[in-house]
């Protein structure tokens, strides 16, 4: 941010200038308070001004309708879509998807590196923000591989990238609590550039789960059963709840999710087909879903927003107030959660 933008968002914020958008007569969904605020989104750049009572340039009534941050997939795979980022975008986004994080594994184990640099370059067409994950087991197994193998030196440079959040699922666990050689060298590469190791450990437990945890695995999307997600709870990490296209995990384990715990699960993809988001839905389709099993809309719509965004340190989004991101996503309902409007950085770019 340069100083006169920060200049522009500080006076737009105490009303002393005009907003560049306000979003007006909004019940505003709070996410730090849980409480639901009436009154207008002021918008300075890409970023939120206040909420409050505010004058802009461009004004949007939202006829009262309920004001959300931009939803946060927090584990997607684009090649099982089977349509490029951009594409994918164009899906997702009039559905509220204004963040990714995307684990371009497939790709990667069939071209390496040099598919990584397509996949970075192709999500800057969208306006979706697509942030990756480098995928941590290429080849997926000792025993078999799609074409490259990824070792830890040539993962030095791309882990250092600015999109890059850290190591995508590690799915070799068994080389993780063996405390492998080279399994721990790309264990160390992330470790070294300060970044995140995410997890998928199906079916580990006991000590040998303590030992994959001891790693500083961030989280885990492959819970089969709500004892598997609370033994996770229990060695602090997080829970993405999966509903994909193949894998429906995510009504059996909101039977799991309570009031004290409930700020460490996410909501997450894995695989989402076309068919399945043109018929379904994205993540509105998960908060409807959470709401019919009885999650409260404020804690769903945490799951999807605030709750991702500090797991990845997305510092910047999941929250509407001063000083964030600017996506916004415009509902008619806390049930339903039909998308009215969507707005990312502060441009409407769905309705």
């Amino acid at each position: 941010m340069k100083k006169e933008e920060l200049r522009k968002l500080i006076l737009t914020a105490k009303g002393a200038v005009e907003a560049d958008v306000v979003i007006k007569n909004c019940k505003v969904v709070n996410v730090f308070t849980g409480e639901i605020q009436e009154g207008d989104i002021a918008i300075s750049g890409d970023q939120i001004a206040g909420v409050g009572q505010y004058q802009g340039k461009v004004e949007v009534d939202a006829g009262g309708r309920y004001a959300a941050p931009g939803f946060i997939d927090s584990h997607i795979h684009i090649e099982s879509s089977y349509v490029s980022p951009e594409e994918l975008g164009r899906l997702l986004v009039p559905h509220g998807g204004c963040t990714i994080i995307a684990d371009p594994h497939e790709i990667v184990n069939v071209m390496g590196i040099e598919a990584l640099d397509y996949m970075m370059e192709a999500a800057k067409n969208t306006k979706m923000d697509v942030k990756y994950m480098l995928p941590s087991c290429v080849p997926a197994t000792p025993f078999e591989h799609a074409g490259l193998v990824l070792g830890a030196d040539k993962m030095e440079e791309p882990i250092e990238r600015e999109n890059i959040l850290g190591l995508g699922e590690f799915m070799n666990f068994p080389g993780v609590f063996n405390a492998d050689d080279d399994t721990l060298d790309k264990l160390m590469v992330a470790k070294n550039a300060g970044k995140l190791i995410d997890g998928h450990s199906p079916g580990l437990t006991g000590k040998n789960l303590t030992a994959y945890a001891s790693a500083r695995i961030q989280g885990d999307h492959e819970c089969a059963t709500v004892e598997d997600m609370k033994e996770r709870l229990s060695l602090g990490m997080y829970i993405l709840l999966r509903e994909g296209s193949a894998c429906h995990d995510l009504r059996r384990l909101l039977k799991g999710v309570t009031p004290e715990n409930s700020r460490r699960c996410l909501l997450c993809s894995d695989d989402r087909q076309p068919k399945t988001i043109l018929q379904e839905g994205h993540l509105d389709n998960h908060l409807r879903m959470c709401v019919e099993e009885g999650i409260d809309a404020m804690t769903a719509i945490r799951m999807a927003t605030l709750n991702a965004a500090e797991c990845f340190r997305l510092y910047d989004r999941g929250a509407i107030a001063p000083g964030y991101r600017a996506d916004v996503v415009l509902l008619d309902d806390l049930e339903q959660f039909h998308v009215h409007k969507v707005w990312i950085c502060g441009e409407l770019v769905a309705e």
